[in-house]
């Protein structure tokens, strides 16, 4: 019983649907606060002891997505076509904690936006993808130490 108390106190998961609280972690992820055109936005953050996940979808926007991949810079994009993007999708699909409104890519997106090791931990990885067909946009963050 105490191993599982102990357990718990060291990890956290958060998900919100307060609008207020939402764009507040929209301008903490991009550096400013959503403009009405992204109607909707989701969002889970987790973690275990030095691990942390953020997950976040919002309504596609052509020009919010442009000033993120502005604010997010240096970002590297992988096509549809390419290894990498299989790879990346396979890695996403080991998280066992994806909450259940958070699409992977799949045939409806054309690119992933990433990087990697760009926070000051051991590991960080950015994964930033639009799917066409819902007109939302996903972000994936995750670092450990």
């Amino acid at each position: 019983m105490t191993l599982i108390v102990l357990l718990m106190s060291y990890s956290c998961a958060y998900e919100s649907q307060n609008r207020e609280k939402l764009e507040s972690s929209f301008e903490d992820n991009f550096g400013f606060k959503p403009p009405e055109s992204i109607k909707e936005i989701k969002l889970k953050n987790r973690g275990y002891f030095d691990f942390q996940v953020h997950y976040m979808s919002f309504t596609y926007d052509s020009n919010i997505l442009e000033k993120i991949i502005a604010h997010d810079q240096p970002l590297n994009t992988v096509e549809s076509n390419n290894v990498k993007f299989g790879n990346i999708i396979d890695e996403l699909k080991e998280d066992a904690g994806l909450p259940r409104w958070f699409d992977l890519p799949n045939k409806n997106v054309d690119r992933i936006y990433y990087k990697n090791d760009f926070l000051d931990h051991t590991f960080s990885e950015y994964y930033l993808w639009i799917d066409k067909q819902t007109e939302m946009t996903y972000l994936y963050v995750h670092f450990f130490d």
